[in-house]
């Protein structure tokens, strides 16, 4: 996979290239083995049947690439509620 544009969210880049130079590295080297695969075949009305990049799959190839290097993805959930009503939404995550 190629990177043509980076945002970087509150500095985050900054700081990954400043205090964490290695774990950078090894990030970009996980972006550079990801490759898109057309295997997706789409189901919209003005793109009916063309293939497409297939996000699950590149998903799934970074998983793998990060759990090879010992990463693990960390989520922290929580149940998100309204003030002065009883609606909750369980399941949330960031």
């Amino acid at each position: 996979m190629k990177i043509v544009y980076e945002y970087s969210h509150l500095g985050g880049s900054e700081i990954l290239r400043v205090r964490y130079p290695s774990c950078e590295k090894e990030i970009y080297e996980v972006i550079d083995l990801v490759k898109g695969n057309k295997t997706k075949i789409s189901e919209e009305k003005t793109k009916k049947g063309r293939r497409l990049y297939s996000p699950i799959d590149m998903n799934q190839q970074f998983r793998q690439a990060f759990k090879t290097r010992g990463y693990k993805e960390l989520r922290d959930t929580y149940t998100i509620t309204i003030p002065n009503s009883e609606i909750a939404i369980s399941g949330a995550y960031k």
